[in-house]
């Protein structure tokens, strides 16, 4: 009896033995025996007509026999023990990474305020000494400078690609073509004042320039030929989408400044731009003193909602001072203008910025130039400005000048 129960115990451990082996090889094999057992393991559910013979199927809890159909194998989810390693604590590197950030941001700062102190000043001495002619010529040379570098991003990021735009020759005669002729039609005004030339005239020369540069790049694309057209076609047709915008974007709107300074005088752009200049200013100096919530952490990641309420707010509190200082005079709500475009540069004209950092973002660049040391191109010191020229001119356009 003793025997009999031992030789019975063994072959159960036996059994057991060989199921386990056999489940762990299941997970990597579902076709393949196991372990030499004359039993094939399939898991599922249980059942009660087990058949005793030695040869069959392992169902999980029973075993089928030979030629009968297994039931539907259990799914068994093999989970990872938990771990017992324990995290760093992060919690004493917390304050010092936080200094050092606030630490960086300062030492950035400083960085970043002498070149625009010196900016000012070059640029207060430039209007002192020049006046209205002395800012429309900043004025053009800044356009000049805009176009330059946003079509000079994407051109070198698609240089680093690999880019084969090389082959349509003509590529650089059509981008300052294109200038040339939007700097026509933006600038008609100045030039009738210093030519004999008529508006009429200035149209009319305007849409032939637009038309022969349609005729000249369709008739280039149609002289391309050979492996790879199609991918010549579509960076050429890319690269003219990216000019047409930085014409219209960068080169249309500040061409206002023009009109601006023409009709209302020079402290109509001066007193806008200040605001600008206050506004991102203020916030830099509350996005490194109390920034916590970022504003936009996809397109600009150092931007945050303290610095934006917080320059918004500065913005708004300087307007009245400010404008006396730059328009003066006895001029009927000054104090409401001054208002109304200062929320106009806390609000929309920031958007400029977000904008340009979604540029560089796209195109792997840190700035647009490095013409200005610690705040990088033209675009990046203007692309808020920009913004804020048109509906300056406009305004004034339709309530300034009812008002007065």
């Amino acid at each position: 009896m003793k025997i009999t129960a031992s030789i019975i115990l063994s072959l159960q451990l036996t059994s057991v033995s060989s199921a386990s082996c056999s489940s762990s090889n299941f997970l990597t094999s579902r076709s393949k025996a196991f372990c030499n057992h004359p039993l094939k393991f399939r898991g599922g559910q249980q059942d009660d007509a087990i058949d005793d013979t030695p040869s069959g199927s392992y169902h999980g809890n029973y075993i089928a026999p030979q030629g009968e159909q297994p039931k539907a194998a259990a799914i068994v989810e093999v989970k990872n023990p938990p771990s017992t390693a324990v995290a760093p604590s992060t919690t004493a590197a917390a304050p010092l990474a936080s200094a050092t950030s606030k630490s960086s941001k300062l030492s950035n700062l400083q960085e970043r305020t002498g070149p625009a102190v010196l900016m000012l000043g070059a640029t207060f001495l430039l209007l002192k000494y020049t006046g209205e002619k002395g800012l429309i010529g900043l004025i053009l040379l800044m356009q000049l400078g805009l176009y330059s570098e946003s079509t000079g991003v994407v051109e070198a990021f698609q240089a680093k690609k690999g880019s084969s735009i090389d082959k349509i020759k003509s590529y650089p005669v059509m981008k300052w073509w294109w200038f040339m002729t939007a700097m026509i039609f933006s600038g008609r005004d100045l030039i009738m004042q210093h030519t004999s030339l008529t508006g009429d005239q200035l149209n009319l020369m305007n849409f032939c320039m637009s038309a022969a540069s349609l005729v000249g790049a369709v008739i280039q694309l149609a002289m391309l030929s050979g492996p790879g057209t199609e991918d010549l076609y579509r960076e050429y047709l890319g690269k003219l989408a990216c000019c047409h915008f930085s014409l219209l974007f960068l080169v249309g709107q500040s061409s206002f400044w023009i009109k601006t300074v023409q009709e209302y005088g020079l402290g109509w752009v001066l007193f806008p731009a200040f605001l600008v200049i206050v506004n991102d200013t203020m916030a830099y100096v509350f996005g490194v003193l109390m920034g916590k919530h970022k504003l936009i952490p996809k397109l600009s990641p150092k931007k945050t909602v303290e610095g934006f309420v917080g320059a918004g707010l500065s913005t708004v509190a300087i307007a009245s001072p400010l404008v006396k200082r730059c328009i003066g005079g006895d001029i009927p709500n000054l104090g409401r203008h001054a208002i109304i475009l200062a929320v106009y540069a806390s609000l929309v004209s920031p958007f400029g910025g977000f904008l340009a950092s979604a540029v560089k973002r796209a195109h792997g660049a840190k700035d647009f130039g490095a013409l200005i040391p610690g705040h990088g191109g033209v675009v990046d010191r203007f692309d808020c400005q920009v913004v804020t020229a048109p509906f300056v001119y406009l305004y004034l356009k339709n309530f300034y000048n009812v008002e007065s």
